[in-house]
């Protein structure tokens, strides 16, 4: 059974540390291991090749984003969002916001690949992604509106009070919303970074609307959670209150990191963008002007 939803019980009769409180997933933990160990090998077999595609601070970018899922899926973070609900938005924020995107920026498709073993790569890997309908399959969910769509889904379905208080308590649904909340980042981050080296499939000036729709969005169920004058999320006013933190001001906290950090995330995304799109106007005012 998942930590936080049998901590209660013991909370009577056990003092929470730091230790007691790390959980263990066994899915999500062999997934990013799994990740992990193809893309360190898939690095260490490309030296001396495709240096373009990893310099020093794409691998860096990748580990740091790795490291940000495994805190959010079993460090304290995760052991404590059943108790605050502001602890639960750290982890959402670690899970959507900060680990898919390092990871994608990280150019991850090649290592991965090349860190696969022969037999595994050339019998199944590569003739399953020549595979027609597996090429339809994964242009269809990485497709901006699709992939929007997905993350905006659910971002608000999972904040659902009722829902919410169901993931809690029940194991299968915790784990579904983890699955959910790392795919439909990484399907709506891959369209906005078009990880090396795949094609865009988004014209620059189409993700500053993509971003900016996502960032509204985000900020009204922010507002909502954060506003609100009554308590929405009443699975708090079950279990014991960590570190004196009132139901209300948890609730509020936890909005309230939604909307600034939340925010700000988005708005460097859109930064980032932005100065992609001048650079490339620049660059093609400067061809035009040669020719």
């Amino acid at each position: 059974m998942h930590l936080f939803i049998a901590l209660h019980e013991e909370h009577a009769g056990a003092t929470l540390t730091f230790w007691n409180l790390w959980t263990f997933d066994p899915l999500i933990v062999t997934g990013l291991s799994v990740l992990f160990a193809l893309y360190t090998r898939g690095l260490w077999l490309s030296r001396g090749r495709s240096g373009n595609l990893f310099p020093w601070w794409r691998p860096t970018l990748f580990y740091i984003g790795w490291t940000a899922l495994l805190a959010g899926a079993v460090s304290p973070i995760d052991g404590l969002s059943g108790d605050l609900f502001l602890m639960h938005m750290i982890q959402h924020m670690l899970l959507m916001m900060v680990g898919p995107s390092l990871i994608l920026l990280g150019a991850p498709v090649v290592p991965v690949l090349r860190g696969l073993p022969d037999v595994v790569r050339y019998n199944f890997a590569i003739p399953l992604l020549q595979m027609r309908r597996v090429r339809k399959v994964l242009f269809f969910v990485v497709s901006p509106l699709i992939a929007w769509l997905f993350f905006v889904f659910t971002l608000w379905i999972w904040h659902i009070p009722s829902v919410y208080s169901n993931a809690t308590q029940n194991e299968p649904l915790h784990l579904l919303q983890h699955f959910m909340f790392i795919s439909a980042a990484g399907f709506f981050w891959w369209t906005v970074i078009d990880p090396v080296p795949l094609r865009p499939r988004l014209a620059y000036g189409l993700r500053l609307l993509y971003l900016f729709l996502a960032t509204i969005q985000s900020i009204v169920l922010a507002g909502i959670i954060t506003l609100s004058p009554d308590v929405l999320y009443t699975y708090y006013e079950t279990v014991p209150r960590t570190w004196g933190i009132s139901v209300a001001d948890d609730q509020t906290i936890a909005g309230l990191i939604l909307w600034i950090p939340g925010a700000m995330m988005y708005f460097t995304a859109l930064a980032g963008i932005f100065l992609v799109l001048l650079k490339k106007d620049d660059a093609r005012m400067r061809r035009l002007e040669g020719r």
